[in-house]
């Protein structure tokens, strides 16, 4: 008993188990273990990311939709370069998703890597939660909040680039976690590679990978040492070799590629943003009011915290907090905890201090919101912490371990479940809102035209439609904007040989679309959209012909006959239909397209007009002017005043006031003959004169007709 065991030998049977090891049976049974835990660790990861993929891919668009999807697809499968500040990553996987030998069209199969990224981002999130908790339930249930988010689920079935971003982002966070828990050199050369990748396909990476990475040297850097730091740095650099692919791509002849990489100083301006603006999301001009001088702090962090709470269903940040607060407690996950909230208000405070994207329209807030995914991520994993700590107390109160983790599992369930169900307004599988539109633009093109665009909602799809899918390869298609730069005019030259650019570009002081057309008399000239209002050249021995959803330039020697426009314009429209584009969410580029084809119309009928008043107030006109301006109405939401109902499911839109103008000079012009129209001519300059501003010139006559209707009533 007194026997000092501390320094007691081993006897010889012990001596040489120590020495041998463990027998080939007993290490057989230790690599199935491990392999069996290793399995269950990652069943719950696996079975996220299945069925966000499930769920993305059954509802994932089935060609390119609004805002950066078309430029993006084009620029990748043509190898050219995409938009600052280039997103090599992307272009490169892009490409590659783009040639798989299967889906109805390359933009699908680009489609195709966003879902594939976001689903991985939520399984990786998912693995990140497990790992901090030993919690599947708590897993799934951070997954789901964030792969049926609103705004994730949007970006992850159409080609874009916040889906790898989230990506990325969740494997920085899943890979620094195994470092705090087991720091290896393995790990941090790995890390510090995918930071770099991350680098190289999205800015905003910036704010997880570096605070992420630099915590990890710290946590390894007795493993390190100043070799393994070195061997760290150039594992990130290796990452960012991506952007070498820009060099080689814009040397290219890539029909779809922006600026000019073949020197240092054109790929160090791509990769900052210089035509952008480096620190912050775009230029604040006098003619764009969708950036501000001031900037858009408060707000800009409102719709990202504080409206986040409708994103993850009124659950993740309530959760996040409580995940902020109490893993904080416990000792081994303080530090964690306080580096990811910091992680979070670090982005939150110097992404909204640097945003000065107006907030004012619907439109820019929804361009806004794709980078509150991050965020987004962030209060997920924090969420799932808060799930993890709910059910260790329910788990120490009420019920059993294995209890509380089926009800963990059954919650989990029901939160992707009840995601799926909410937001299933994000599901794009029917959008062909701007293939419907392009195709019918370019249906009625004149052979051999020249095609002017503008705005990122019309030229990107334009690129994809015209370049990729080869949509009427006789028409040469130009960007208004992108004319402002010279290499865009020359790539354009290359791939043109029989179109004639002027010296210059195309903005005040420089080339105007009058000696663009007077270049390439053999070339008619049309515009998709509208032509910028500083350019009037045109109006020196041209008219705009508007017809169907575009504006051919004719000259005013050349002019049709009301007749003849009227026949060309039924047949440019053919059977586009602006309802789908209208019935979209206010605030997508696919409404912006909707309104685009109202206003389209609107001139239509208001060149119909022109056509009545010259031939001294004819009928025809009038009435063709009248059904377009009252079918506009019933699109924009209907006039009970007018007796105009309402197109079912669409939106109301702010009808312009140049609509009720033009619809009171129709009737006003159809009462002479037939009287039924004059209660309808009052009623609606009656409507004008309550919305019209006070410097309108119309605003008077309009007055004096209700005066004097008012009076002849009375009498």
């Amino acid at each position: 008993m007194g026997r000092n065991l501390k320094n007691a030998r081993p006897t010889g049977r012990a001596r040489t188990a120590r020495a041998t090891g463990p027998s080939p049976s007993e290490h057989i049974e230790t690599l199935q273990a491990d392999a069996e835990t290793w399995a269950r660790s990652w069943l719950a990861p696996l079975g996220a990311f299945v069925t966000l993929l499930a769920l993305y891919v059954a509802t994932l668009a089935p060609t390119v939709v609004g805002g950066d999807s078309g430029e993006l697809t084009a620029s990748a499968v043509t190898g050219g370069v995409p938009h600052p500040p280039g997103y090599p990553v992307f272009a490169l996987l892009a490409r590659l998703f783009g040639s798989l030998p299967f889906g109805p069209s390359v933009a699908w199969r680009v489609n195709l890597l966003s879902a594939v990224s976001t689903a991985a981002a939520g399984g990786l999130l998912c693995a990140s939660v497990r790992l901090w908790t030993a919690s599947a339930g708590a897993g799934l249930l951070a997954a789901g909040l964030f792969g049926t988010n609103p705004l994730v689920w949007h970006h992850a079935v159409a080609a874009e680039v916040f889906g790898l971003n989230a990506m990325f982002g969740a494997l920085a966070l899943f890979l620094w976690l195994r470092i705090e828990r087991a720091p290896t050199r393995r790990l941090v050369f790995v890390l510090a590679l995918a930071c770099g990748l991350g680098m190289g396909n999205h800015h905003t990476f910036v704010f997880i990978g570096v605070p992420v990475l630099l915590r990890s040297l710290w946590v390894a850097r007795r493993e390190l040492h100043a070799s393994g730091v070195a061997l760290a740095v150039l594992a990130g650099a290796l990452g960012l070799l991506p952007y070498a692919y820009l060099a080689i791509a814009c040397r290219s002849a890539a029909a779809v590629s922006w600026g000019d990489q073949s020197t240092f100083d054109g790929l160090l301006g791509h990769f900052l943003r210089r035509d952008y603006g480096t620190f912050s999301l775009g230029r604040a001009n006098n003619k764009v009011d969708a950036f501000v001088e001031t900037g858009t702090f408060f707000s800009t962090l409102y719709l990202m915290l504080g409206a986040s709470l409708r994103r993850l269903l009124g659950l993740g940040p309530l959760l996040a907090v409580a995940g902020y607060a109490l893993a904080s407690r416990k000792r081994p996950d303080r530090a964690q905890a306080r580096f990811l909230l910091a992680l979070l208000l670090g982005y939150a405070l110097v992404f909204c201090a640097m945003s000065n994207m107006s907030t004012g329209k619907a439109l820019y807030r929804s361009v806004l919101s794709r980078f509150f995914i991050q965020s987004d991520l962030l209060m997920a994993l924090a969420a799932g912490i808060g799930w993890a700590w709910l059910f260790r107390r329910l788990e120490a109160r009420a019920v059993s371990a294995s209890g509380a983790s089926r009800l963990s599992l059954a919650g989990a369930g029901l939160v992707f479940l009840a995601g799926a169900v909410v937001n299933a307004g994000a599901s794009q599988r029917g959008n062909t809102v701007f293939r419907d539109f392009v195709s019918a633009a370019f249906a009625s093109l004149p052979r051999d035209a020249i095609v002017v665009t503008m705005g990122d909602h019309l030229t990107g799809a334009v690129f994809y439609f015209r370049e990729v899918e080869k949509l009427r390869p006789d028409v040469i298609h130009l960007d208004q904007q992108l004319l402002g730069f010279r290499w865009y005019c020359d790539r354009a030259l290359r791939r043109h040989p029989d179109l004639a650019i002027p010296a210059g570009v195309y903005l005040p002081g420089g080339f105007n679309i009058r000696q663009l057309m007077n270049a390439n008399r053999n070339r008619p000239l049309v515009v998709l959209d509208r032509l910028g209002t500083w350019d009037e050249s045109w109006k020196d021995g041209y008219k705009l012909a508007t017809a169907g959803l575009t504006h051919p330039l004719v000259a005013a020697d050349r002019f049709p006959s009301f007749e003849q426009w009227a026949e060309g314009d039924r047949q440019a429209m053919g059977n586009y239909d602006p309802v789908p584009a209208l019935l979209s969410p206010l605030g997508s580029w696919e409404q912006m397209l909707g309104e685009l084809a109202l206003n389209t119309q609107a001139a239509r009928a208001h060149l119909a007009l022109v056509y009545s008043h010259d031939a001294g107030n004819a009928e025809a006109p009038a009435r063709f002017a009248v059904k377009l301006l009252e079918q506009i109405v019933r699109w924009a939401g209907g006039s009970p005043t007018l007796s105009i109902p309402a197109e079912p499911g669409v939106p109301t839109l702010d009808l312009n006031v140049s609509v009720l103008k033009n619809l009171g000079i129709g009737y006003e012009i159809l009462s002479h003959y037939d009287p039924a129209f004059v209660s309808r001519t009052l009623k609606t300059w009656e409507l004008f004169i309550a919305k019209a501003p006070a410097t309108d010139s119309d605003l008077a006559a309009a007055r004096a007709y209700v005066e004097r209707a008012h009076a002849a009533a009375k009498h």
